[in-house]
């Protein structure tokens, strides 16, 4: 019986370790030696494949690095880096989101290519990616190596608030760039990737909407509005 149980048991932190895989192709799952597959660090959010919005693979999978399926072939990948960092003992924290890094991968077929950065030891050195975000993308199997370029730096996330409500639609699949799928449309069997929780709980930008900001400011007491100002400048 302890043989079994721990057979279980080793069985069960296997499936634990595997990395999330998300399909970004049309049609039927295919053989991982078909497809070109990119390891995305739990660090790094994704803004865009190949000019596409893709944000709902980011907060699906926690603090587990993602593994995304494509065909194979060339992309353009615009992630940036967000982490949260405790102040003062854990008694608040405060989420660092680095200025966006573009990089450029050609893959092959059973290819595994990761984007890579260097870790910031503590909150003054993620710090540094709000300006310069050093990055790259490698190919694990010949150690070929892309240097990231730099992207835009992230607007702030009380601009994003009290923004347009409009979320720009999520594509279902991309493919290779400069490539066009010769499936009919008809037949095609996209991936539906959600819009992630954030996007779909978006407050309007209206009266009504400013009125209710308006009154929980009031509510809060000076430290508050205090923290509450310096998280929305990040």
């Amino acid at each position: 019986m302890r043989r079994l149980f721990v057979i279980a048991l080793v069985g069960l932190l296997a499936a634990c370790a595997q990395q999330p895989k998300v399909q970004l192709y049309s049609g039927a799952p295919q053989p991982q030696s078909e497809v070109l597959t990119l390891v995305v660090p739990s660090e790094l959010e994704i803004r865009s494949i190949n000019g596409q919005p893709y944000s709902a693979p980011n907060a699906s999978f926690g603090l587990d690095d993602k593994q995304l399926l494509l065909q194979p072939g060339t992309y353009q990948v615009q992630a940036f880096y967000k982490n949260g960092f405790d102040i003062a003992g854990g008694m608040s924290h405060e989420v660092v989101r680095g200025r966006t890094a573009i990089f450029d991968i050609n893959g092959k077929a059973g290819e595994l290519w990761r984007l890579e950065f260097n870790r910031p030891d503590n909150l003054a050195e993620a710090k540094k990616f709000e300006d310069e975000f050093p990055a790259w993308a490698v190919n694990t199997r010949t150690g070929e190596r892309e240097q990231a370029q730099a992207g835009n730096r992230n607007v702030s996330a009380f601009s994003v608030m009290m923004g347009s409500s409009e979320v720009a639609p999520q594509a279902t699949s991309v493919a290779p760039l400069g490539t066009t799928s010769e499936t009919p449309v008809a037949a095609r069997q996209p991936v539906a990737l959600n819009p992630s929780p954030a996007q779909a709980a978006a407050l309007p930008h209206n009266d009504a909407t400013l009125t209710t900001l308006q009154q929980m400011w009031n509510l809060l007491t000076p430290e508050s509005r205090s923290a509450f100002l310096k998280w929305a400048q990040q």
